[in-house]
């Protein structure tokens, strides 16, 4: 039986790090611009990311027993996911490699102060159908985490019917633009959404403000997250918690979103206080800014207690 199950993409990144990268606000937006035709970088990183590859990870790194679903094809970047995510005692065996599919992968250009513009290809990594969910071996699981699944609405519906009818499974739900879409339009029903733990950034806060007032009233704990400045917690309709990021430097801010995700979800896991929960993933969060990369900071049992 496995703590946890994460659900979501695993993906090739490919950073790309120059202090000639200039990230403007531009009519209330974030622009990235590139001065000139040819630019010299100052790095060129290949790493593993993805929400499930990158929480799966997470939690094998604080001693838990965990296994990832995604979609993949079979190809070179494939198998250079499967090589990390067994290197970190990841269980790899419920992966869907498709032949047809090409696995997905995106180009990261960091700034020097570690904003970014990502470029992403999802491929096989949005293809993944209710049909690749087996139930038997997800309702062994103590604990599924979902990330983005690229809006696939029957997976979605099939991941949350498997978790009602059995209520020892718990299920924590950190949506992507298109989940959250499909909330807005009403296509998923916010009360038969069987979830313990909603994450979402503050801008995706504000996409569902319309439901808003009923993700408060319907799922026991909501965290918001605002980046350096920290975020909230929502919990049982209050607003019960107010906390601050991590002091570190941020060399690249990619992964900062799952890496607290999992330190807060582990804490919950192990009947931790929200407040010691907050820390964890404030803590790992902080830890995984300091390095390209969504992995290579996460933390261990002994350094996310402080």
């Amino acid at each position: 039986m496995h703590d946890f199950i994460s659900i979501g993409s695993s993906l090739v990144d490919m950073f790309i790090h120059s202090d000639k990268f200039k990230v403007d606000d531009l009519d209330g937006e974030n622009r990235f611009v590139l001065q000139g035709d040819k630019v010299d970088i100052e790095s060129f990183v290949v790493r593993i990311g993805g929400g499930g590859a990158n929480t799966a990870t997470g939690f094998t790194r604080l001693g838990f027993d965990a296994a990832v679903i995604s979609e993949t094809g079979k190809d070179d970047f494939a198998n250079v996911i499967f090589r990390n995510l067994q290197k970190n005692r990841v269980d790899t065996s419920l992966i869907i490699k498709e032949k047809r599919e090409i696995t997905g992968g995106s180009v990261i250009l960091v700034s020097g102060n570690g904003r970014r513009t990502v470029m992403v290809h999802r491929g096989a990594a949005s293809m993944l159908d209710s049909f690749d969910i087996s139930p038997y071996r997800l309702t062994k699981a103590r604990w599924v985490h979902l990330s983005s699944i690229s809006g696939r609405l029957e997976t979605l519906k099939r991941i949350f019917e498997l978790v009602k009818v059995n209520p020892e499974l718990k299920l924590s739900w950190n949506p992507g633009s298109k989940e959250l879409a499909l909330l807005a339009d009403g296509k998923i029903n916010i009360e038969e959404i069987p979830c313990l733990i909603l994450f979402l950034n503050a801008k995706e806060w504000e996409l569902v403000r319309k439901q808003q007032k009923q993700l408060i009233k319907e799922i026991p704990q909501i965290v918001v997250t605002k980046g350096a400045e920290g975020g909230e917690v929502y919990i049982h309709g209050e607003k019960s918690l107010k906390f601050f990021g991590a002091k570190s430097k941020s060399v690249d801010d990619t992964g900062a979103g799952d890496a607290f995700a999992t330190g807060y979800v582990a804490g919950q896991y192990l009947n931790l206080p929200p407040k010691t929960s907050v820390e964890w993933g404030v803590r790992n969060a902080g830890s995984v800014i300091r390095y390209f990369g969504a992995q290579t900071g996460l933390l261990g049992r002994d350094r996310i207690k402080g």
